[in-house]
């Protein structure tokens, strides 16, 4: 039986689903305190076999890929899943790290993004990072992943309404803004399905990182770097487990408005609900936590963070 990754249409979901049997009998590496020994035996230390002492964040190709190539055996073929590796600290995440390790990995995942799209095959890319012991990871040192898909995946696709953007709209939502600089917003979004959801996008509409100038970039990187410190102040000062979802347009979609999605997942204090039955079984989030208010929450702890205007 082929430990291959396969891509598979379901027609329930009306959404392609990845079979991908050969990452089965991975062995964990979860815990991710420094210790000498663990850091020996860690991949991308410094020390590791796939790291010769670099430094800033680099992207290396996936020993499990998710996807498969399309000419395995063929040498022009490039890799379709990376890892992204952003520090070299076995226990520093990406909110640990300055705001500058921040940029550098918004511009690597546009820059390997803008590569991807050369080839006729990748018709989207997704790139994002999974913190915490609840999605499996493989690899304890801090790291995000990186994708090109064959096809466009339905969360990318938004429809317009009236030839209007959705998520431009939503910028008018002072009571849901977090906070804003001259070029980026956060906010809670209307449709947040999480209590602290949170989007960080560009002011204007542009689709992708690859379109936004040097000030937008450097502002989008600050804003989730700002976004990561406010998920550990909601969370009694521990960084809960969390997504970066970059959420870039499909080749060609300029209707599409760049956003970089933080999901924290933890829950309001008040609040007993978690994730349940109507998320798994419809697809459907109850969010007990009303997005107005979960903004003002985020925008009482974030004079802690670094004072910003509303």
């Amino acid at each position: 039986m082929s430990s291959e990754p396969t891509a598979m249409w379901s027609p329930v979901e009306h959404e392609w689903l990845f079979r991908v049997p050969g990452r089965r009998n991975l062995e964990p590496q979860a815990d991710i305190r420094p210790h000498a020994d663990l850091n020996a035996k860690c991949p991308f230390c410094p020390s590791g076999e796939d790291v010769a002492m670099a430094s800033g964040p680099r992207l290396l190709p996936s020993k499990h890929p998710m996807i498969a190539l399309e000419e395995p055996h063929s040498p022009e073929q490039e890799q379709l899943h990376w890892v992204l590796v952003y520090g070299n600290s076995h226990s520093q995440r990406l909110g640990d790290l300055p705001a500058e390790v921040t940029r550098e990995f918004l511009e690597l995942i546009s820059i390997k993004t803008s590569r991807l799209f050369d080839r006729s095959s990748v018709k989207a890319v997704f790139a994002f990072e999974s913190v915490g012991d609840h999605f499996g990871p493989t690899v304890a040192h801090p790291h995000g992943q990186l994708i090109g898909l064959p096809f466009v995946p339905r969360r990318l696709t938004l429809a317009p309404a009236a030839d209007s953007c959705a998520v431009c709209e939503s910028v008018t939502r002072r009571d849901l803004t977090v906070m804003i600089t001259n070029h980026v917003l956060v906010q809670v979004p209307p449709w947040s399905r999480l209590p602290f959801e949170m989007i960080i996008m560009p002011r204007l509409h542009r689709p992708d990182l690859a379109s936004l100038s040097i000030k937008e970039i450097t502002s989008m990187a600050d804003c989730l770097h700002t976004g990561l410190q406010l998920c550990r102040l909601t969370h009694d000062g521990e960084m809960p487990p969390y997504l970066i979802n970059v959420m870039q347009a499909p080749k060609g979609d300029t209707s599409h408005h760049l956003r970089v999605e933080l999901v924290p997942l933890h829950k309001d204090e008040r609040t007993l609900k978690r994730p349940g039955g109507m998320e798994l079984g419809l697809g459907i989030y109850l969010n007990p936590l009303l997005p107005e208010v979960a903004a003002g929450i985020l925008r009482e702890v974030l004079p802690d963070v670094r004072r910003c205007p509303i």
